[in-house]
């Protein structure tokens, strides 16, 4: 049970619903899930665990912040590992997670073409778990899942904050190029794709935050003025 709702918590720091900054209450997280405030309180534990959550002594949990120093090397981390997982996975996959490979961006240009926001997030995270996977190394999977789960609630608002008008083409044409690498068994290409892509990634969050600096609802960055 506890596993469930971790993950039923932790989707709703993705999705967007909770934003950093913002305190989990565990008697509304009971009463929406239909369980006691135990397994909430376990769960929590375990994303405080992970980074996602902050725990704080005597107060409520929060989703993490970060300054904005943390949140850049954060993303220069993340680059690093998702570029070697990028370079193992075009001389490791093999040829049915290819196929995968190209219907996920067949899957990916259709969505961007509609400017679904919701499934642009998913389709962000499907493609970089298939390389996450296709670099048939479990240790890099799980930091490279874990590294990601950290900042994924300020990379997410890139696609689903309100109000805000996400160029959905820009990380799909990122992507297909990392692809493109990727089957072409081009592991140093596919690696400084992907570095590149991280890197714009962070320009555009800076940017974002830059843009909503008013904005009661934009994810919160510790020393903001809000």
């Amino acid at each position: 049970m506890p596993h469930t709702l971790r993950q039923k918590i932790a989707d709703l720091v993705l999705n967007g619903e909770l934003k950093p900054g913002d305190r989990l209450d565990e008697l509304s997280l009971a009463d929406r899930f239909g369980v006691s405030r135990t397994p909430i309180r376990e769960a929590i534990r375990q994303l405080g665990a992970s980074g996602l959550i902050e725990i704080r002594p005597r107060r409520s949990a929060v989703v993490r912040s970060f300054d904005r120093a943390e949140l850049s090397e954060a993303f220069e981390a993340m680059g690093e590992i998702e570029a070697l997982c990028a370079s193992l996975a075009a001389v490791r996959m093999n040829e049915a997670e290819r196929l995968k490979l190209r219907a996920l961006m067949a899957a990916s240009q259709d969505v961007s073409a509609r400017n679904d926001r919701p499934a642009a997030l998913e389709m962000d995270f499907e493609f970089h778990g298939h390389l996450h996977d296709g670099a048939r190394n479990r240790m890099l999977k799980t930091v490279a899942e874990e590294t990601r789960l950290r900042i994924t609630p300020y990379s997410a608002a890139l696609y689903m904050m309100e109000g805000y008008n996400a160029d959905l083409q820009r990380p799909h044409s990122q992507h297909a190029a990392i692809a493109d690498a990727v089957l072409a068994g081009n592991g140093e290409g596919a690696a400084r794709l992907m570095r590149e892509h991280i890197a714009q990634s962070l320009i555009s969050l800076q940017q974002f935050f830059a843009d909503t600096q008013s904005r009661s609802d934009a994810p919160k960055v510790k020393g903001d003025a809000r």
